[in-house]
């Protein structure tokens, strides 16, 4: 990232669990392009006074001696302003506040597993100063899809100490994990059996057209936005509109992108529709990268049911006007498993 002084740093972002339920927030500053040899030092992280929003550890050694110095400040420019409580008083779910959380595991980002109540859940929280409106979208989203199967369950809203404000979201925990993960873990055995495929690309299509439905777009809809829970099912994660990932973005957007121009705008249920039509061919193929493929997507193979390719077919077209919605999608499935029409599907 950039800094004001025009200085080499790197930024790395960091939540310190100084107890299991009392986190902290870090942003580390350091440049190491020009470190003596032999100056890190091992060091406890008792003697430093952390703030109650962004610590930021600027990390420094000096040529003179060779130790290394932490310089500590508040960073403001992380500062997240948390949105108030009365915002979100209509979401039908408990509250909890921070140290009724107890941290088990980061995952990835702000995202963690958690222990509440005895509950083994997912916690995510706010990112940073720019994404209060995604977090806010995607509690109103899970909130209004309480009852899909196929959508993520949201499980609570997390507060702070007084509970004034809300400082992140719970959700179910999903055992098998991602898709993506999955299909790179299996792919090509006997673990991803056509049935299995199939009953989970009808899942995800219900669950896009839950999400439609209910006036909500996913807005990052790819593998790693699925999840597979204990039962084997299928659900939708992630609905905050945050925008298309490299390799992930409908035709329609090329032009904009090579302009330079933002296309958060341009994020809407036609380009969910591509998404779907990506996620469902990687799915047909067992590929857990489809964004690195080649465009456009290869057809599908003939032993894939024809159903199955229309559906995919019709979600890649070229034209936005040409995507069915995931309603339609859905009464494109058979009532009961088809049968593969080639052993390659029974892998």
């Amino acid at each position: 990232m950039h800094f004001r002084d025009n200085s080499k740093r790197e930024k790395f972002f960091v939540t310190y669990a100084e107890t299991a339920t009392k986190w902290r927030r870090l942003a580390i500053s350091l440049d190491y392009r020009n470190a003596p040899e032999g100056s890190l030092e091992e060091d406890t992280l008792d003697d430093i006074h952390f703030y109650n929003t962004v610590t930021n550890l600027r990390l420094v050694t000096t040529p003179e001696d060779g130790q290394l110095h932490v310089h500590v400040r508040e960073d403001v420019n992380e500062i997240v302003e948390y949105p108030s409580l009365s915002l979100l008083q209509h979401v039908r779910v408990p509250l909890y506040r921070e140290s009724d959380v107890e941290f088990v595991s980061h995952l990835s980002g702000f995202v963690y597993e958690v222990n509440v109540d005895g509950d083994h859940l997912i916690k995510k929280e706010i990112p940073g100063p720019d994404t209060i409106d995604e977090f806010l979208y995607e509690v109103n989203a899970l909130d209004a899809l309480f009852d899909s199967e196929n959508v993520i369950k949201l499980r609570g809203l997390v507060t702070d100490e007084i509970g004034t404000v809300v400082k992140g979201l719970l959700i179910s925990y999903a055992t098998h994990g991602a898709l993506v993960d999955v299909i790179f873990a299996d792919q090509g055995t006997p673990a991803l059996p056509w049935h299995r495929r199939e009953k989970w690309a009808k899942q995800i299509v219900q669950g896009l057209s839950d999400i439609h439905e209910a006036g909500f777009v996913q807005g990052d809809f790819t593998l790693s936005n699925v999840v597979i829970d204990g039962d084997d099912n299928a659900q939708i994660i992630d609905i905050n509109r945050r925008g298309c990932p490299v390799g992930w973005e409908p035709p329609e957007l090329h032009r904009l992108i090579r302009s330079g121009q933002r296309i958060s705008m341009c994020i809407g249920v036609k380009t969910d529709l591509f998404q779907l039509g990506m996620v469902l061919w990687a799915l047909a193929q067992q590929i857990d990268d489809p964004d690195l493929q080649e465009r456009p997507l290869a057809r599908l193979p003939n032993f894939v049911p024809p159903y199955f390719r229309d559906i995919v077919e019709t979600c890649l077209s070229e034209r936005p006007q040409d995507r069915w919605s995931a309603r339609i999608l859905l009464d494109e499935f058979p009532t009961s498993p088809s049968r593969p029409s080639h052993n390659h599907l029974s892998l």
